[in-house]
């Protein structure tokens, strides 16, 4: 279970040298249609090997409010490592250390940290503009572009991750050959990324891809990705987190934590077998409130009593409460009703 993606990019003060093609960098300018300019921006960073760089992120999910968070990301490609310390707008900060081997995660202030044979897909994301970049551009489709005096945006159909394509516009420096912000839109959330202090292909030592755990904190055992994401979760949250039942074989793609208003939200994102996305939003609300303009009736399923209504963009939503924590339901009909069969038999709480 091997690496994942991230969405990290670029921004320089006058550094990149070598980021173009062997006598020069190819030329961009106006006229050029879409696909010549993708072309053009993938030959100026194909031969990326190293990125250190800051990056902002901001996340919108659905039903819950941005999030943001502060990142700083160190990558290579051969050995493939990577280094993330992130900042959160909301919660304590962590470190993802990726050595090629195995991937160790710490929140600052626990007293161990894990170890991972895989990568969450959620860390993929601040990962995207650094040395993944050329990778994304190249099995994306570009469907439009702007050309500027210094700077392209250029708008594609990029895969962001397994089973979802987003719409992507990418802001890119004709002057140093670097990103300047990202932007990506899909149905379930959008991301905006803006990078700083990027260095292109520097030196990175092997030490920097080596965790040294702070006095007193010990190894656990070997987590799954997917618990290892939920035990962060946990620990920013005081209502327990409710999982689909296992017979649904739904995968978890990503777990973030935010607010609605005053209170905390944590946000599952999962797939199914086919690639179909499923958004589950849990928080400790006593009560639940349609979006705007969407009608719900209430069914009993099982022991529960269950609010149920079709979404505007198709699929249906579903909204209960079950050992306290008030759930929330998004995704494809077939999909939302097997998984409030599944969880029927649960006590009972009205939403």
């Amino acid at each position: 279970m091997k690496k994942a993606m991230v969405w990290g990019a670029l921004l320089l003060s006058g550094l990149l040298a070598g980021c173009g093609a062997k006598h020069g960098p190819e030329p961009i300018s106006h006229g050029m249609t879409p696909a010549q300019v993708q072309k053009k921006v993938l030959a100026r960073i194909h031969n990326w090997r190293s990125i250190s760089e800051d990056i902002t992120e901001v996340a919108y999910r659905p039903h819950a409010t941005r999030q943001v968070f502060h990142v700083r990301l160190l990558s290579q490609l051969n050995p493939a490592s990577f280094r993330l310390d992130v900042t959160p707008s909301a919660g304590r900060p962590y470190q993802v250390i990726d050595n090629g081997l195995n991937t160790i995660v710490y929140q600052t202030g626990d007293k161990h940290y894990s170890v991972l044979t895989a990568e969450p897909a959620s860390w993929t994301e601040f990962r995207v503009l650094g040395t993944n970049l050329p990778g994304i551009i190249a099995k994306s489709q570009a469907v439009g572009v702007t050309v500027k005096a210094h700077e392209v945006v250029l708008r594609m159909m990029s895969p962001v991750a397994p089973g979802i394509t987003a719409k992507t516009t990418l802001w890119f420096d004709l002057s140093t050959n670097t990103p300047l912000r990202w932007e990506a839109t899909w149905q379930g959330g959008s991301l905006q990324e803006t990078p700083s202090h990027v260095v292109v292909n520097p030196s990175i030592p092997a030490s920097a891809f080596t965790f040294n755990p702070p006095a007193g904190v010990k190894p656990e055992v070997a987590l799954t990705a997917q618990g290892t994401e939920l035990d962060l979760a946990r620990s920013q949250v005081s209502f327990p987190i409710v999982l689909p039942p296992s017979s649904s074989m739904l995968v978890l793609n990503e777990v973030n934590v935010g607010n609605q208003g005053s209170a905390r939200v944590v946000l599952l994102t999962y797939q199914t077998e086919s690639g179909q996305p499923v958004v589950i939003t849990e928080s400790k609300a006593t009560t639940f409130k349609p979006p705007a303009g969407m009608s719900m009736v209430t069914e009993t399923v099982g022991l529960m009593t269950v609010k149920v209504g079709t979404l505007p963009s198709g699929g249906e939503m579903a909204a209960f409460t079950l050992n306290k924590t008030l759930i929330v339901v998004e995704g494809p009909t077939n999909v939302v009703d097997s998984l409030v069969n599944g969880w029927g038999n649960a006590s009972p709480s009205s939403p």
